[in-house]
């Protein structure tokens, strides 16, 4: 598909879990778009999780959530999965630029609490047994063709 990168297919493709970060602006709504139908319906790959981005509150993440959701439901006839939000947050620049993570630099502020709520909740889904996606050895095939492994 236009303006999406074979390799960021690629590497969805590998991930049991893929999440769709989307911020509430039409070029990222179209791009988060287009690459939840590549994914769908060209690469047959479910487990999408859309994760809204820069929202200023959660029920904002939620309603963008919701928004795309209908929008997949409708054309596409996939449903996509939601967790939480992240919600905007300056000291999410400020701590990039010192190369620190926001939750090192700004323990807390609301960035450092949704990340940490999407890792809580992350880490309570439940085990996908079946690999999915084309690349389902990914890692191992990295492994065994690294220079390191000759």
């Amino acid at each position: 598909a236009a303006g999406i990168s074979p390799s960021v297919l690629s590497f969805l493709g590998a991930c049991q879990r893929r999440y769709i970060v989307v911020k509430d602006d039409p070029s990222s709504i179209a791009d988060a778009y287009g690459t939840i139908k590549v994914l769908s319906q060209q690469m047959n790959l479910d487990e999408i999780y859309l994760l809204p981005n820069m929202v200023g509150s959660q029920s904002e993440g939620w309603r963008l959530y919701q928004r795309l959701n209908d929008v997949c439901v409708k054309f596409l006839g996939s449903t996509l999965h939601y967790l939480t939000a992240i919600e905007s947050d300056e000291m999410v620049l400020t701590a990039l630029r010192k190369y620190q993570s926001v939750l090192e630099f700004a323990p807390g502020t609301a960035a450092t609490r949704d990340f940490r709520r999407l890792a809580e909740l992350t880490t309570q889904l439940h085990p996908i047994d079946q690999a999915s996606g084309g690349l389902q050895f990914f890692m191992e095939r990295l492994i065994q063709h690294s220079p390191e492994a000759s």
